[in-house]
């Protein structure tokens, strides 16, 4: 008897997950398609039309009027200029984020910490904070719990990133 239930369970439980594989197939074949419609499109835009428009925001806004010096439309599309390799490689090298969420976090604690006391008594501790908090999100970036970050270098080990071979 619990051997004829115990199948019954196992059963029901190969169904539900051969049901979410074929979901799981459907969704990645849908995923599949989307991301290469995407690449096409990409592929179709290229970067020359980038620098195309790049360059007309330059002539357009250089001689714009502005009360404090240049027109930020041409700083930024002379930034853009300058920068297009940097500001486009997420394009190109998949593995690059395509935000910097990672710096804005990095931020955060820094200016709560100046919001809610109104300041930081010198600089000297602030940049002793930024040296600690800088080490701590470093590690945790490579897998190293902050914990163990800590005691390696209360030990006088401290951990250091591996650099990458070529």
């Amino acid at each position: 008897m619990a051997n004829a239930r115990l199948r019954q369970v196992v059963e029901a439980k190969d169904a539900e997950i051969a049901a979410l594989k074929a979901g799981f197939a459907a969704e990645l074949a849908r995923l599949e398609v989307w991301v290469a419609e995407l690449e096409r499109r990409l592929g179709q835009w290229g970067v020359e039309p980038i620098r195309e428009l790049v360059h007309w925001g330059q002539i357009t806004n250089r001689h714009r009027d502005w009360h404090k010096g240049n027109h930020p439309g041409y700083n930024l599309a002379r930034r853009l200029a300058i920068k297009a390799d940097q500001v486009w490689l997420f394009t190109e090298v998949f593995a690059v984020p395509w935000t910097n969420n990672a710096s804005e976090q990095a931020l955060k604690t820094p200016k709560l910490h100046q919001k809610v006391s109104g300041y930081w008594h010198t600089t000297t501790t602030l940049a002793r904070f930024c040296r600690v908090r800088s080490y701590l999100i470093s590690a945790r970036n490579h897998g190293l719990r902050a914990i163990d970050a800590i005691h390696a270098a209360l030990t006088g080990k401290p951990w250091l990133p591996v650099p990458a071979t070529a």
